[in-house]
């Protein structure tokens, strides 16, 4: 079955959302806002329907040729085909939707940070490695491997170890050692180039004694110059086979210093959460810089603080410091970090909700809370953050839809938003990063609808 529509608009999924003669929600990848298609029906379900393009009868301006050859196979990217300024466009749309729907009471979004890079800007890749020992990505909604040869959102440092493995064939005898899903993540420090490796099944002691031998064997093989460590997870935590080799580190030039060129270093290893997108994440700490304010004879609380990216920087600009984070192993570097910087910061290794409520209990408070939650958010726990009676709460976000719920939450316990800003951390796709700055007001009394 076949629809004629237009699309109305792109939603967090990177589709477009239009509506059939009918009235029945279609939802399609590949297409931009304004965009008359004529559809092929590919499912249908009780509350919409899967469309695919089978024709643009009256495209959008801001379409253009989607460069990647695999950009409709390989499903890591659903933007390539719009504008930079459309993507842009697109996302602060999403961002704003999210928080209406949720009926969060704000004045304005600003207009998005653009990434330095639209291209080439991934410093971090996962790939599958197929039974020959080859690189490659799942294609889109499937299980079936897709050899990669070149990745245009990925560095050319990232591109050409690619390329070099799998014209060495150095990974086959580890797809021929382990039965389990094995994956590999390359990683680039900024500073330098070199790269580590970072191998990982579907457990975390998925690999076997004989699968670190031939680990060690590739390692001491050293025939790509420019990987310089091999690591993996154990139940011990993250392990590697050179200890000696220079960590991940990028230097981080710090905003309110930009007329001394001060800069502050954070290194890490393969086992900690990095930002994939370097220079975006310069810009995205000076932006939270700039909404902590000056920090001198402040506290800060940073949750989910990983290797210290957000707690260093700000440290440096004379906040005190306290940094939550589960990750054994970036807790380790975040407390390497604050020394080499020589900032007043502690650091704990603890689960942020359990943590949040031994904070309450005990009567802590704090002058301003930095939050940068995986996906899921915070959820009930939030309601933790104003007990402990900040003046700022700075809210970084990978999801606008669990960002919008939890700040419903704060907002109705005397917080207000002032400040929203989509950082595109990843060009090309749908997903969208956001810093938020929530300001506490003892006369701000506004009721959320309910």
């Amino acid at each position: 079955m076949k629809h004629t529509v237009t699309v109305e608009k792109i939603i967090a999924s990177g589709k477009g959302l239009a509506r059939t003669a009918e009235g029945q929600v279609v939802m399609t990848p590949f297409t931009l806002s304004g965009e008359k298609l004529l559809l092929n029906q590919e499912k249908k379900t009780s509350g919409y329907i899967e469309g695919s393009i089978d024709r643009i009868l009256s495209p959008s301006p801001a379409r253009i040729t989607a460069p990647c050859p695999l950009y409709e196979e390989c499903g890591g990217c659903d933007l390539q085909h719009g504008s930079y300024p459309e993507q842009l466009r697109i996302k602060k749309e999403i961002v704003e939707e999210s928080l209406r729907r949720a009926k969060i009471p704000f004045e304005y979004i600003s207009e998005p940070f653009a990434s330095p890079m639209q291209w080439g800007y991934r410093n971090r890749l996962r790939l599958k490695i197929n039974a020959s020992g080859q690189l490659g990505f799942f294609k889109k909604k499937s299980n079936t491997f897709l050899l990669i040869t070149e990745c245009l959102v990925a560095s050319q440092g990232l591109c050409s170890a690619v390329t070099a493995l799998n014209k060495t064939g150095m990974l086959q005898p580890l797809a021929q050692t382990t039965t389990t899903s094995l994956e590999i993540e390359l990683l680039e420090s900024p500073a330098d180039g070199k790269i580590t490796l970072v191998f990982r099944g579907n457990k975390r002691n998925a690999l076997s004694p004989a699968l670190l031998q031939k680990l060690t064997t590739l390692f001491i093989m050293q025939e790509i110059p420019q990987v310089q460590q091999i690591g993996w997870f154990t139940r011990k935590g993250f392990q590697t086979l050179s200890p000696s080799a220079k960590p991940l580190t990028q230097q981080i030039l710090l905003r309110k210093n930009r007329q001394t060129g001060q800069t502050c270093s954070l290194s890490w290893s393969g086992g900690c959460f990095s930002q994939v997108n370097p220079a975006q994440n310069e810009q995205l700490i000076g932006l939270v810089c700039d909404f902590a304010g000056d920090l001198s004879g402040k506290t800060v609380l940073d949750l989910y603080c990983g290797m210290g990216n957000f707690s260093v920087p700000l440290g440096c600009c004379g906040g005190t410091l306290t940094g939550i984070e589960g990750n054994q192993e970036s807790i380790v570097w975040a407390e390497k970090n604050a020394r080499k910087a020589g900032i007043s910061a502690r650091f704990f290794v603890a689960d942020v909700r359990t943590a949040l409520q031994q904070l309450v209990d005990q009567g802590e408070t704090t002058d301003i809370i930095l939050l940068d939650p995986p996906r899921s958010g915070v959820g009930k726990n939030i309601a933790f953050l104003p007990r402990l009676k900040p003046k700022k709460i700075i809210y970084v976000s990978c999801d606008p839809a669990t960002l919008a719920r939890d700040l419903r939450l704060l907002c109705s316990q005397g917080y207000r938003v002032t400040r929203v800003v989509p950082v595109d951390m990843f060009p090309q796709t749908s997903h969208i990063e956001s810093a938020v700055l929530l300001e506490r007001s003892d006369s701000f009394n506004l009721k959320l609808s309910d």
